[in-house]
């Protein structure tokens, strides 16, 4: 991925001899990742919302908004993604294996509410109960939709002033079922509203990044990018 090839070089002692010297590994300075992201975000106006459509893949969504599929690394780094599968939206397809595979791991409790089949749980098994949202009178919700509440779950408000009412929300009429699947697909829904960075700042974006990035001048340098670890090993990653 473009993005590893933006980050500056650790040489790892991963051999350490008595008199200090040892064999030493090449590795991408994931430390350094989340320093642009803190410092970037302080400038809200550079971002703006977007919707990740179903299918696509960061490399999409950087073709749509900057001409370059290479940018995808950009719609991570904003995001701060740093796993792809467990972070990004999944496609329908993708999903479904998800909840099969929860399923065959027995991730997902047994049925217990009324009207589910008795036996092990199953995409359509039901996952919880979620409120639907309720007013009184005046037009003042009550309960707002989304509370997760237990199936032996009530609630009793005062529905109006004048005349005194007293109404009493159940779980069987006022609370709707969620399944296996629907509670999966709720989560990764929620994960297609991103932040882009505004094309116009890319480039500053960059140079700011590769700035930001780059180790400052010190004796363990073997060039710019490329830092040596010594045996203080906690000490020496910035």
């Amino acid at each position: 991925m473009a993005f590893f090839k933006k980050l500056p070089d650790l040489l790892y002692a991963s051999k350490i001899t008595k008199s200090g010297f040892g064999d030493y590994t090449r590795i991408k300075n994931m430390f350094r990742v989340y320093k642009l992201s803190d410092n970037a975000k302080r400038h809200a106006l550079q971002f703006y919302k977007y919707t990740v459509s179903e299918g696509m893949r960061p490399e999409d969504v950087a073709l749509e908004v900057y001409d370059r599929t290479d940018f995808h690394w950009i719609v991570l780094m904003v995001n701060e993604i740093v796993d792809v599968y467990e972070q990004w939206p999944k496609d329908r397809q993708t999903l479904e294996k998800l909840v099969d595979d929860k399923l065959t791991a027995g991730e997902y409790p047994p049925p217990t509410f009324e009207g589910d089949p008795i036996g092990p749980a199953t995409i359509d098994s039901i996952h919880h109960l979620e409120t639907l949202e309720r007013k009184d009178a005046d037009g003042n919700v009550v309960i707002p939709a989304g509370l997760t509440v237990s199936d032996d779950w009530s609630y009793t408000y005062r529905h109006s002033t004048s005349p005194s009412i007293e109404k009493t929300l159940l779980a069987s009429t006022d609370a709707v079922a969620i399944s296996n699947f629907d509670y999966e697909d709720s989560l990764n829904e929620k994960k297609r509203t991103i932040e882009l960075l505004k094309p116009e700042y890319v480039q500053t974006f960059i140079q700011d990044f590769e700035s930001i990035t780059s180790y400052e001048q010190n004796s363990d340098l073997e060039d710019k990018r490329t830092k040596k670890t010594a045996i203080d090993l906690v000490r020496k990653y910035y």
